[in-house]
């Protein structure tokens, strides 16, 4: 990292400190409140919603006329109450189908981080964020860009591979 990146990060630190805090946050205490089960249910939730809602065609006549803030909203709540209704779903049948071990806390703590940030990856890849906010070099090569995409979503599957193992 060069001190021109750092300097971008320390200069507009408000949406990036929020991005870097929720990624590590979010990784870290659902990880470790979770568990394994929960979150393979969540990580096959996002994959599932992320295809339902890149499909969902009547969203745009729903925010039609809306401004820029209100579709983000509008298209950010419909996409959590679809990966919650399947997380709901995955959960019950993971659950009725899982063994009663959970494996080791660095399975679930690598599992949780890469699931994380599988769901930042899509709030940018999806959602209209690059518009609305401003963000560094670093959050945008981390989370926003194509390349990114595909290794948050190719990175968790390896992972539930070898975690299996």
């Amino acid at each position: 990292m060069s001190l021109d990146q750092i300097n971008l990060i320390l200069g507009n630190p408000s949406w990036d400190v929020l991005v870097v805090f929720g990624f590590i946050a979010v990784g870290f205490f659902y990880g470790v409140s979770a568990g394994k089960t929960r979150l393979i249910s969540f990580l096959f939730s996002l994959y599932i919603s992320g295809f339902l809602f890149e499909n969902f065609y009547y969203l745009d006549h729903l925010v039609n006329g809306e401004t820029v803030i209100e579709t983000f909203f509008a298209r950010v709540f419909v996409f959590f109450l679809i990966v919650l209704a399947l997380n709901a779903l995955f959960s019950r049948f993971i659950e009725s189908h899982q063994d009663s071990s959970e494996g080791n806390w660095w399975h679930i703590l690598l599992l949780s981080f890469l699931t994380s940030g599988l769901l930042f990856s899509y709030l940018f890849h999806i959602f209209p964020a690059r518009e609305i906010f401003t963000f560094s070099p670093v959050v945008q090569n981390i989370f926003a860009s194509n390349a990114a995409f595909f290794w948050w979503l190719t990175l968790p599957l390896v992972a539930l591979f070898l975690a299996r193992r």
